[in-house]
């Protein structure tokens, strides 16, 4: 029941989250390209989490919650560490460099571990998915074999 509210809350804070901690610039304009994406991405294992098995009420098996809590969590990552930036000198930050100091040494690490958090995401959607999936061939053969 958790995955819709927090689904979309993961989607404002990766869009604008940021911006609750003095962080905005063009990234407010530049994730719209990739919300609707990302969008459809969690509303397809939402639906399917939702939608498959016969479990009442509806709940993810153990490793669905683990690789959805580790996409929430890289998902809260990203949004922590992307480095926004805007038309004046040293406008880029994010919300990481906003609490440790703006630096080279700060500004290339929070870029390295947005793009790992967002390799995470990724990887982590894909692995929800493939248990989705494999999830709703066990049940058809179950309803099958009955």
């Amino acid at each position: 029941m958790w995955m819709i509210p927090v689904n979309l809350l993961m989607l404002v804070w990766v869009w604008i989250g940021r911006i609750a901690f003095g962080v905005g610039g063009w990234f407010f304009l530049i994730m719209l390209y990739a919300l609707p994406f990302l969008f459809l991405a969690l509303l397809a294992t939402t639906l399917m989490g939702f939608l498959i098995g016969s479990d009442r009420p509806r709940a993810l098996t153990r490793a669905q919650a683990l690789a959805q809590l580790a996409m929430w969590a890289a998902m809260a990552a990203f949004g922590f560490f992307i480095v926004d930036f805007g038309d004046a000198p040293e406008s880029d930050l994010s919300v990481f460099t906003q609490l440790v100091g703006r630096n080279d040494a700060t500004l290339s690490l929070s870029w390295t571990l947005t793009a790992i958090s967002g390799g995470i995401v990724i990887a982590a959607w894909v692995i929800l998915l493939v248990l989705l999936l494999a999830q709703r061939r066990s049940h058809r053969a179950a309803l099958a074999a009955a």
